[in-house]
C-alpha cells in the first residue's frame, strides 16, 4: 500500500492530535519517545496503556461511531487484497448453538474468491470454495464446490451446491459471498443506517482491547432486534477494530442486552495481510493437487 493506513487517518483528520496535546490530555513535546503513552479504557473497564495514536483514533471513533466504521470500510477497499487467517465461527441456527469451528481460510477480493477448509467441527462440508461468477446453475444461480464432511466425502470428493440454498443454511448464519473485512463492515453499516430513526438503535465507542497479540477499538451497537428470523440480525453486536489495519477482527453477536444468549461469534486470528500468490495456492488444495 502506498502508505501506511493510520498515517492516511491521521493526516486525514488533520489538527486532532496537536489539539489534544496542546489541551494537555497527552504531554507530546515533554515526554521522551519511549514514554509517549496514555491510559486509556478497556472493554472491561480496566485501563489499557495505548500509544497518542491509538488515542487520536478513539477520539475519532467517540465522536462519530457510525463515520469512523465507514472510513474503516473506505480502508479496506483501498488496501485489503487478499489475506491468509484461521477463522474461528459459532453460531446458533435455529434455535441451537454449536461447537465452535475452527477454519483455515484464503480470501481474495478481485474477483471475489473465498476458500476454507474446517480443521475442527465441520458442518456438512470439511472444505468449500467459492469464485465470483465462476458457477452458475440453470436458474442462475451462484455455485459453490464444497468437499463433503464425514462417510460422504469418502465417497464423493466434490460437490456443487447454490452457496445461498437450502443447504448451506443449515450450516451457517451467512452465505460464502457475505464473508471477509469488507463485507462484515458492509452489514455493520447497512444495519445501523436501517435503524438510526429508531429509538432503540444506538452505536458507541466502548474503549479498546484485544484480538490475540492485535490492539483493537471496541464497540457496541444495538438495534431493534425482535427474534432470530426478524428483519435484524441480533440486539447486541460488540465490534473489535484492529488499530493498525482498520479491519474487524471479531463480532460478537447477542439476542439481549446482558450478553446471555449468544447469537454468532466470529474471530479472525493468524492474520497475513496481503500476501503473495495466496489464491493460486488456495486453488490447488481445492482441486487436490499435490
Amino acid at each position: 500500500m502506498r502508505r501506511p493506513v493510520l498515517a492516511r487517518l491521521l493526516l486525514r483528520v488533520g489538527q486532532v492530535l496537536p489539539i489534544l496535546c496542546l489541551g494537555g490530555v497527552i504531554q507530546c513535546r515533554q515526554a521522551p519517545r519511549s514514554l509517549n503513552l496514555v491510559t486509556a479504557p478497556s472493554e472491561d473497564g480496566a485501563s489499557e496503556t495505548v500509544s497518542p495514536e491509538a488515542l487520536s483514533l478513539m477520539k475519532l471513533a467517540a465522536d462519530d461511531p457510525l463515520g469512523f466504521l465507514r472510513y474503516c470500510r473506505e480502508s479496506c477497499v483501498k488496501n485489503v487484497r487478499a489475506y491468509r487467517c484461521i477463522f474461528l465461527k459459532q453460531e446458533r441456527i435455529r434455535g441451537v448453538l454449536g461447537a465452535e469451528q475452527e477454519i483455515e481460510v484464503v480470501f481474495r477480493e478481485e474477483p471475489y474468491s473465498v476458500h476454507m477448509k474446517w480443521l475442527r467441527n465441520p458442518g456438512g462440508a470439511e472444505e468449500a470454495v467459492y469464485v465470483a461468477g465462476e458457477l452458475r446453475d440453470e436458474d442462475g444461480r451462484e455455485l459453490g464446490r464444497f468437499k463433503p464432511a464425514g462417510v460422504i466425502g469418502l465417497l464423493v470428493d466434490e460437490v456443487t451446491l447454490p452457496i445461498d440454498g437450502e443447504e448451506a443454511r443449515k450450516d451457517s448464519r451467512r452465505t460464502l459471498n457475505q464473508f471477509g473485512f469488507r463485507n462484515t463492515l458492509d452489514l455493520i453499516v447497512k444495519y445501523c443506517d436501517a435503524a438510526l430513526a429508531a429509538p432503540d438503535y444506538s452505536l458507541k465507542f466502548t474503549g479498546v482491547g484485544k484480538i490475540g497479540d492485535r490492539p483493537t477499538l471496541t464497540f457496541e451497537r444495538r438495534l431493534p432486534f425482535t427474534d432470530e428470523d426478524g428483519a435484524y440480525p441480533d440486539r447486541l453486536l460488540t465490534v473489535h477494530i484492529d488499530q493498525e489495519w482498520l479491519v474487524p477482527l471479531g463480532c460478537f453477536a447477542y439476542a439481549d442486552d446482558l450478553k446471555e444468549r449468544l447469537l454468532g461469534s466470529y474471530v479472525f486470528t493468524n492474520v497475513e495481510l496481503n500476501p503473495k500468490n495466496a489464491w493460486p495456492a488456495a486453488d490447488r488444495l481445492a482441486a487436490g493437487d499435490p
